[in-house]
């Protein structure tokens, strides 16, 4: 199993229903429902999980883009909000406010 030691240690590490999870390993009970989330868990195409054909590993980076930002929406606003002043500082957006990369890059408490 990829990184890891058995079934149980990958579906606590991912926050799986271990019997469910292991149901799905082993074929006894389809993943259609839930191949969504193993493929993003493992990394992998959602296809090659269902049906086994390509490559596991032709993960879109847009992909992984959709994943970040669904979790950036139901973060807090203070996470949201620096999320967002230092994508426009990266991508050389002007923000009103200009910082140097180091301000801009380093947390503050």
């Amino acid at each position: 199993m990829r990184g890891f030691d058995n079934a149980k240690a990958a579906a606590k590490r991912f926050g799986f229903n271990y019997n469910t999870y292991i149901q799905h390993e082993s074929g006894r009970t389809g993943i259609t429902r839930a191949a969504k989330d193993y493929a993003r868990a493992f990394r992998v195409r959602e296809s090659w999980l269902i049906t086994g054909e390509g490559s596991p590993q032709d993960i879109d980076a847009n992909d992984e883009l959709r994943e970040v930002f669904t979790r950036l929406a139901a973060a807090p606003r203070e996470v949201q909000a620096a999320v967002l002043t230092y994508a426009r500082f990266a991508l050389g957006e002007p923000s009103g406010t200009e910082k140097s990369r180091e301000t801009a890059t380093t947390p503050t408490s």
